[in-house]
């Protein structure tokens, strides 16, 4: 006979198949160049293992800060508008 699980084990397997999922996409979505320590290649396969750890270690150690990658400088590509009276 098969038993109905728990309302918390649902809710903890959803949440382990939530982050799962994040990590993966996360990991499709962010430049190469913002990758660490192996190729993103060898991430995805990690991360396409689906296990709850693999994304723990894409989460934390997988890819660098938005501050430690290099910044291109702004370019503007029209001239900016101001907006009020005039000098009023």
């Amino acid at each position: 006979m098969l038993h109905m699980m728990d309302l918390p084990t649902l809710v903890l397997i959803a949440l382990a198949a939530a982050l799962s999922l994040w990590a993966l996409i996360d990991c499709v979505r962010t430049p190469a160049d913002r990758v660490r320590f192996v190729p993103k290649l060898l991430w995805l396969l990690f991360l396409l293992n689906g296990s709850l750890f693999a994304a723990l270690v894409w989460a934390y150690v997988g890819k660098k800060p938005i501050a430690d990658t290099p910044k291109s400088p702004v370019q503007r590509t029209s001239p900016s508008l101001t907006c009020g009276s005039g000098g009023m």
